[in-house]
């Protein structure tokens, strides 16, 4: 085996199909509930699509940050007012 495959690697690509799949998600729910349930056709499409590119941009915002950490980081800190 192999140790040279960095600890991180499949969770970038992984990470960036889930933001495509949010937007997609969301633009095709809306039409879908546009079409058949409400029949205001444009509008839930254009809501849920603008809400599938938020949650899209959080999620990008989340995966950057956390490839931009050291691997030796943790995520926990202590608080302001627990000095150790």
């Amino acid at each position: 085996m192999s140790t040279d495959r960095p600890p991180n690697g499949p969770r970038l690509p992984v990470g960036l199909m889930a933001i495509g799949s949010e937007m997609a998600g969301f633009t095709v729910l809306g039409v879908v509930l546009d079409l058949f349930v409400f029949g205001t056709l444009p509008w839930l499409t254009i809501g849920l699509t603008i809400l599938g590119v938020v949650a899209a941009f959080y999620h990008l915002i989340c995966i950057v940050k956390a490839q931009s950490r050291p691997s030796g980081s943790s995520s926990r800190q202590t608080p302001k007012g627990d000095r150790r």
